[in-house]
């Protein structure tokens, strides 16, 4: 049977480079579907930024587009995975494809319909498999070819739509007919949606949750797409991201200074396994030396890792609650930045209370992975979140959620069985659920026990998804 051919355009790429959560996603899922029997490549552009970390690169092939009406030639590099023999194509050009800007992803999007359409040293895709709103016209450009190839949308937060000038179409060779009606005021205005156009011409379209794949057809969640979506009867089906357990392991990862999990007790490449009890409490111990936080076994130890992005990610709500509460009740260590104001906020916080907080705003994946390691909570208070990796991350080091019920959270979270979910996006909902998730740590353990051994367990890798995405390319191609 001919294996099926798929291109995975994306704007990001870990390790190469990573700016979200995309990056991970972009990484693991083609690596999931390769070990499924798949012929997937990937495509990105070759930003200045781009770290090769020493792998080879081979020049392809050079070939000319028109953009503006004007020749722009690209070079086609291949290089591979570091740990899979996956090709990643990375497309040259120093005035459009080094440096993002309003112009990069037409560019890069007509590059990539052109390859499709030429072949890359023989080789065509079946699928090309778009990423958000960067890979938006591509599904037009292809139509516009009569290309055989068929084209999947995967929408991975739909606030980002890439509204940038018209001109923008126009230089592409994209007639204003051609553009949506759907948003005339948008034409008028000299706008056009990158995301929108995606939409309404690809050949399916997808989200990376089932409840937000619903929540996005909403007033609330939609972001102004929400009536395009029911007047073109848009079918979106929703496929929960996976975790990448050769990375997210508390049994082998090379930054937990104590090694834990299920079986305990062994040596794994002469580093002693602990039990799970017995391992988080060592890397509590320290994790607060290390950050110089009284030492304390029974003080809940809370962590928030993510943006400092007050729109979606709820540290109003959680700076809300420390001003509440005082921090004598908890410890709590922020990893992260974003919103210059809510770094100062925090930091003002952790100079009152040295002993209990602890705030950290350059990322550092060491610290991530003891973080969720040590703590015994994990709070993700968003006000939307279309999957989430944290929730899965913290599950599987057995730092219980807590989290709203919203999007990718309340697909992966079961209410008290492996976290804690509230509802109303308000900092007295979050307190409650917080005090809850406190009490029965310190008053019912068994249970409590019992729902960290529920949350590591559970199987979040990518297995189950990269069969949903296969049977998606199959059904696009009978």
């Amino acid at each position: 049977m001919r294996k099926i051919k798929v291109l995975y355009a994306v704007w990001e790429l870990a390790p190469f480079i990573k700016i979200g959560g995309l990056g991970d996603v972009a990484k693991s899922l083609p690596i999931a579907l390769n070990l499924l029997g798949l012929d997937i490549r990937v495509i990105l552009p070759y930003y200045k930024a781009v770290n090769m970390f020493g792998e080879k690169k081979k020049t392809l092939l050079k070939f000319v587009i028109q953009y503006d009406g004007k020749p722009v030639t690209i070079t086609l590099y291949r290089t591979y995975f570091m740990d899979a023999y996956i090709p990643v194509y990375l497309l040259k050009n120093t005035m459009y494809l080094s440096i993002p800007d309003k112009d990069t992803f037409a560019v890069f999007d007509m590059a990539v319909a052109f390859l499709a359409k030429v072949g890359i040293s023989g080789w065509k895709p079946d699928v090309i498999h778009c990423n958000d709103m960067h890979c938006g016209f591509i599904p037009l450009l292809v139509k516009n070819d009569q290309l055989q190839t068929k084209t999947l949308l995967t929408i991975h937060n739909i606030l980002h739509q890439g509204r940038t000038s018209l001109s923008v179409a126009k230089k592409m060779g994209i007639k204003d007919r051609q553009i949506s009606k759907l948003m005339q005021w948008e034409i008028e205005d000299k706008k056009v949606n990158f995301l929108l156009e995606g939409i309404l011409h690809a050949d399916l379209v997808n989200t990376v949750s089932p409840t937000y794949a619903r929540e996005i057809r909403t007033e609330e969640y939609g972001a102004g797409l929400d009536e395009i979506l029911k007047v073109k009867k848009i079918n979106i089906i929703g496929i929960l991201n996976g975790l990448d357990y050769s990375v997210r392991n508390p049994e082998t990862d090379p930054f937990l200074p104590f090694h834990y999990g299920f079986t305990g007790k062994q040596s794994i490449d002469n580093q002693k396994l602990y039990s799970i009890q017995r391992g988080k409490l060592l890397n509590k111990h320290f994790l607060q030396k290390k950050l110089n936080l009284a030492a304390n076994d029974k003080i809940p130890f809370i962590g928030y890792i993510g943006r400092l992005a007050s729109n979606q990610k709820g540290i109003d709500l959680i700076h809300k609650v420390l001003l509440r509460k005082g921090l004598n009740f908890c410890q709590f260590v922020l990893l992260g930045k974003g919103e210059e104001d809510w770094e100062e906020r925090f930091t003002w916080l952790a100079k009152f209370y040295p002993e209990n907080i602890c705030v950290q705003s350059d990322f550092d994946e060491e610290l991530a992975s003891q973080i969720y390691a040590a703590s015994d909570f994990i709070l993700i208070p968003s006000k939307f979140e279309p999957c989430g990796l944290i929730q899965m991350i913290s599950m599987r080091y057995g730092a219980i959620p807590i989290a709203r019920d919203t999007g990718g959270l309340k697909d992966v979270i079961s209410n008290r069985k492996n976290g804690f979910l509230f509802s109303k996006y308000t900092s007295y909902d979050l307190e409650n659920t917080l005090l809850e998730a406190i009490s029965v740590k310190e008053n019912n353990p068994k249970i409590f026990k019992q729902m960290i051994v529920n949350a590591m367990s559970k199987d979040l890798s990518w297995k189950a998804s990269a069969k949903k995405y296969m049977r998606t390319y199959k059904n696009l191609l009978t």
